[in-house]
């Protein structure tokens, strides 16, 4: 390493990178959770990446707020 950089330089730029990366794979995750309410996988991952993980979990529960429940003949159990 160079002698003109220095060390707490460098470890923040560490902490940076590992921050990001736990960011995006947040959103990675929140999206995947989106995708199997219904959203498309890449509109929610951009959605989550600019907004927070937050906002796409609270996106995933006013959809499943919204989505109409199952018919009553699928709870009915025959037996």
């Amino acid at each position: 390493m160079f002698s003109h950089v220095h060390f707490a330089a460098a470890a923040a730029w560490l902490l940076l990178a590992i921050i990001g990366l736990a960011w995006t794979m947040a959103c990675a995750l929140t999206a995947a959770k989106m995708e199997k309410e219904g959203f498309a996988f890449r509109k929610g991952f951009v959605a989550v990446l600019l907004l927070s993980p937050l906002a796409g979990l609270i996106a995933i529960f006013i959809a499943r707020i919204l989505r109409p429940g199952r018919p009553l003949a699928h709870t009915v159990s025959r037996g």
